[in-house]
């Protein structure tokens, strides 16, 4: 008789596998599965963590990732039992909207999460406008703003569960690793190329030279408060394997969290050289009439 595992992963198990990917000097690699195929083949991969993000529903119908189509709390929990389903060695992260306004009551969210048997929670996506003064004031004076992020974090450290924190400014990286953010993610913008990203030249596109010096100010920070923050990094110009190679040549990041990378470009790029070469063969002349 076959016997399917149950995947159930605590905090210290998630951490004690990550750190023993990192002291073998190896990357951490993260990778963002809205649909049971891409999270299956990312842990035949290899893959340290399975994270379900709502822009992942974007990316699977292919429209840019920044397009959401509902509710995203809703949309990560309707997505993870499909993840759920196929994925047996590798913890899967769910993200939370923290400022969702259908959903103020934050105490009971992570013992939520672990009755439905996610191993983790992230503060994705993060909070709406907080990069516009005005907007995101009025958030945090309504009490709806990026502070529910650091308090997410704080929730998940008293509970015991694995934390990560997606930080896209230093600052950010302070008040995630200071309310206990196990692993922190620094994101450097969308990713770039393929048929729905941003074109590598665009305006506010960071080159591999400027991510970098993000990515290493966003590590400083986080190991100014913790000093055993696990780092990774996300996005812009990162965005295929090789781009990776100067990431870790010039900043100390631990890993990279693959989302456009997994989800869209390489799916992309798979599919029409795979359709390219089914379109190769020529017929032959009895089956031409």
């Amino acid at each position: 008789m076959i016997t399917i595992p149950e995947r159930r992963f605590t905090r210290a198990e998630i951490l004690a596998r990550l750190r023993s990917v990192r002291t073998a000097g190896d990357p951490i690699v993260a990778v963002a599965a809205g649909v049971g195929i891409v999270a299956k083949c990312a842990e035949i991969g290899g893959a340290d963590l399975i994270i379900v993000e709502a822009s992942s529903k974007a990316r699977n119908i292919g429209t840019p990732t920044i397009v959401y189509l509902g509710n995203p709390t809703q949309m990560m929990l309707d997505m993870f039992p499909e993840i759920d389903n196929v994925v047996d060695r590798t913890p899967v992260i769910v993200g939370w909207d923290a400022t969702d306004g259908t959903r103020r009551r934050m105490s009971g969210v992570i013992d939520s999460y672990r009755a439905l048997g996610i191993d983790g929670i992230t503060n994705f996506p993060t909070s709406v406008g907080e990069g516009t003064p005005n907007w995101g004031q009025a958030r945090r004076d309504v009490n709806m703003g990026v502070d529910r992020e650091w308090e997410l974090m704080r929730l998940a450290r008293d509970a015991d569960f694995f934390s990560i924190g997606m930080a896209y400014t230093p600052e950010m990286a302070t008040e995630l690793a200071k309310n206990g953010a196990d692993l922190i993610v620094a994101r450097c913008g969308l990713t770039v190329g393929g048929v729905t990203g941003p074109a590598p030249d665009g305006p506010g596109v960071l080159d591999l030279e400027a991510a970098a010096a993000l990515v290493q100010e966003i590590i400083q920070a986080a190991r100014a408060e913790n000093p055993d923050a696990l780092v990774i990094a996300h996005g812009g110009p990162f965005a295929r394997p090789a781009d990776t190679e100067y990431l870790y040549a010039n900043t100390d990041a631990q890993g990279y969290l693959a989302e456009s990378a997994i989800e869209r470009i390489a799916v992309e790029e798979a599919v029409a050289a795979e359709i390219a070469r089914f379109k190769s063969p020529t017929l032959r002349e009895s089956a031409r009439v």
